[in-house]
């Protein structure tokens, strides 16, 4: 073993400043997965030579013992990749990565704890390199360098571990589930990709992170999703925007959409900078009101590689009116998906109702019936025949035949007392049967005071819906609203004549009420 003293200048005793920044955990957390992930994706050819094909970044709070551990099997760190990580004035020498600006690691461990420590090994090196910074000591003795313990291991050996001890900061069970839930949203590329496995153990609980993507809306034959690739100039620079713009599928159809998943995630090489549950990018030159329509539909994922960030890489750098040209150039190109966006799912409903697609459907499907009616009233059907069913209809009404040789009667009767006019009152009596029957409506009494019938559940054009617990009802409700016109047209009547208008405008009365 050889030890080598490596200075850390400036003062050490900055270090304590770093447990003042305005970390989030998880933005903390995420400093030591960048250049874990990095590590491994910067490498990944070398990696594969070794059939290495995967990166395991492991997260281990220990409450009682109030230390933070997170290890990886990535590529690992030779002596001068190791004296950067832990010196203060050193910079990244890869500007274009995710570890870009060679800070993240002692600024996260220094927030998180008073002492961490960082052992690491490269593949293919027979080295592993150990220190320790203890920032109380460091401070009380005023000293400004550290230990670099050198070690053999195995070429075979490849990783880093990072060990954060004194923590002065505690992890609630609560922070915890959000840590994991940023973290997948996070790094939903890398885990989807399966390159990366990302686990978070607490005690005895151990959580393997995992990313489900949203699923966009499908409506009027269309997936409402749309992918968008420009470049804009802003002060003589090429900013280029990519990625895709959507609207989450209804909640009803098993979608994600609401206020919480709603929202721009908004990348950085591969990696979220704005984004996750509850934390999506919803300006509001797009998004309008915290609680409108669109800030629970509208969705997206845009890369924006070009954008400077800020150091904790939890924002972009953009007051200087670059976020508001970004804005500018987006909303046009998308202003189609905002419009459907804005609408309530009542609306997109009510929008269909009146649609020509849904139009030209209906006429479609409804148009056999309408031949059929002309055919029975010009003799060419013979209702009392069988001319005219398939042979798949005659099998299955021999089936019924032959399991309703009798009929079947609901013991249940509904009454519903209806005053016909000022004086005259009719109770109607209603009834469920299965019946071999063309009936639809069987009356048994039918009296100024009182009409007895029942509703026949098998036939044939009810027969797909009357068996539905929430279409019953509305079967019901018409059939109430057809016998009181019929007997409200026979009591307004005079010597037994009804005018043929009649039925017609009363049952338009009474479903109108029924249907409130």
């Amino acid at each position: 073993m050889a030890n080598e003293e490596l200075d850390i200048r400036p003062e050490a005793g900055i270090l304590g400043v770093f447990s003042r920044l305005s970390y989030k955990a998880w933005y903390a957390i995420a400093e030591f997965v960048d250049n874990s992930t990095q590590s491994f994706f910067s490498n990944e050819a070398k990696l594969k030579k070794e059939k290495i094909g995967q990166v395991h970044v492991q997260i281990k709070y220990l409450q009682n013992e109030n230390e933070l551990i997170i290890t990886d099997d990535a590529y690992g760190m030779e002596i001068e990749d190791f004296k950067r990580a832990v010196k203060l004035d050193s910079k990244s020498d890869h500007p274009d990565t995710r570890n870009e600006f060679g800070m993240g690691l002692k600024t996260a461990a220094s927030w998180f704890g008073e002492i961490w420590s960082v052992e690491t090994t490269q593949l293919d090196s027979e080295n592993k390199y150990y220190t320790e910074v203890n920032i109380p000591l460091l401070r009380e003795q005023k000293i400004n360098s550290v230990k670099i313990q050198k070690s053999n291991c195995p070429k075979s050996e490849h990783g880093t571990t990072v060990h954060i001890k004194n923590l002065t900061k505690q992890i609630s069970s609560k922070t915890r589930d959000k840590i994991c839930t940023l973290l997948e949203s996070m790094y939903r590329r890398d885990l989807e990709s399966g390159k990366v496995t990302i686990e978070f153990i607490t005690g005895n609980n151990s959580k393997q992170l995992s990313f489900t993507p949203y699923e966009p809306l499908s409506y009027k034959g269309e997936v409402w999703k749309k992918n968008i690739d420009f470049t804009f100039e802003f002060k003589k620079k090429a900013y280029k925007v990519k990625g895709f713009v959507g609207i989450l599928k209804d909640r009803k159809a098993g979608g994600k959409s609401g206020f919480t998943n709603a929202g721009f995630a908004l990348f950085r090489r591969n990696r979220v900078i704005i984004g996750g549950e509850g934390q999506n990018y919803k300006p509001t030159e797009i998004f309008g009101e915290a609680q409108s329509t669109i800030s629970h539909k509208l969705y997206g994922e845009i890369d924006l590689d070009d954008f400077p960030v800020n150091q904790a890489k939890d924002g972009f750098v953009w007051d200087n009116g670059l976020e508001d040209e970004f804005l500018k150039s987006l909303k046009p190109r998308i202003k189609n998906i905002i419009s459907l966006a804005s609408k309530t799912v009542q609306e997109r409903n009510d929008e269909n109702v009146l649609s020509e697609e849904t139009s030209n459907n209906t006429l479609e499907k409804v148009q056999p019936y309408a031949k059929k009616i002309s055919a029975i009233n010009t003799g060419h059907i013979n209702l009392s025949s069988s001319q005219t069913k398939t042979p798949e209809q005659e099998l299955f009404d021999e089936y019924i035949v032959e399991s309703n040789k009798e009929e079947k009667l609901s013991e249940s009767v509904r009454e519903y007392p209806i005053q016909m006019n000022q004086i005259q009152k009719t109770v109607f009596r209603i009834s469920w049967k299965q019946a071999d029957s063309t009936n639809w409506i069987d009356v048994k009494t039918d009296t100024d005071d009182l009409v007895e019938l029942y509703i026949n559940i098998n036939h044939q054009f009810f027969k797909p819906f009357s068996k539905n617990p929430d279409f019953q009802p509305i079967i019901e409700k018409f059939v109430i609203a057809f016998m009181a016109a019929e007997k409200k047209a026979k009591l307004a009547g005079s010597d037994g004549k009804i005018p043929s208008t009649s039925i017609r405008n009363f049952l338009n009365d009474f479903l109108s009420v029924v249907g409130e």
